[in-house]
């Protein structure tokens, strides 16, 4: 067995150093247009919807795997590798935003849109898996208690798996509908563990 700690430092360290960067990719204009410096601002809307929809992501993220490792003592070497797994997928997330952001409104739109989904998609496949094994292996949990605490979180996040998929379709015909999707699914992503972790003792 190994020490939790440092699966939860590795992955906190990680998430905010993505974090980091998708605000450090905010460009800062040279100077104010004719119209002023709000309207400049504003043309720059994609870049912060990207922002926008990945921040809340990684948030929830966040939230989720630290609801779930502190309902484990330990971790062993498949639960720390399968993290780094899905960490590839978090780390892709700023390279996936600047893309998506970069083609918005033109041609290859739609696979821009959809590449980012998949990447948004696929760590949230890997972090179910995360849980999923952590609630598998009875030796990894803090109490009796855990073990069904972590397939209830599974069983929350399945639903929001199914409708982020649904939004990664979307984005090859209507990308526009697919980025509203991602926000929603992100959101939800974010307030679904909160409002388990309320609901469990800590």
């Amino acid at each position: 067995m190994l020490p939790k700690n440092r699966l939860e430092a590795f992955s906190d360290g990680v998430l905010a150093i993505v974090i980091t960067i998708l605000v450090l990719e905010l460009e800062i204009p040279d100077r104010a247009g004719p119209d002023g410096l709000l309207h400049t601002l504003a043309e720059e809307w994609r870049s912060y919807l990207g922002y926008l929809i990945s921040f809340v992501f990684v948030g929830g993220s966040w939230v989720a795997h630290a609801n779930a490792t502190r309902l484990i003592d330990k971790g062993d070497p498949i639960l720390f590798r399968l993290t780094l797994l899905w960490l590839l997928f978090v780390s892709l997330i700023p390279f996936a935003t600047s893309l998506m952001t970069s083609f918005i409104g033109q041609e290859g739109e739609h696979t821009a849109v959809a590449v980012y989904g998949v990447d948004l998609f696929l760590a949230s496949v890997l972090l179910t898996v995360v849980i999923r094994y952590s609630a598998s292996v009875p030796e990894l949990a803090s109490t009796d208690l855990s073990d069904k605490d972590l397939m209830a979180s599974v069983k929350e996040r399945n639903w929001l798996l199914v409708f982020q998929g649904i939004a990664v379709v979307f984005a090859l015909f209507l990308p526009e509908v697919a980025l509203f999707l991602y926000l929603c699914a992100s959101l939800l992503f974010l307030v679904v563990p909160l409002l388990a972790s309320r609901r469990k003792p800590a």
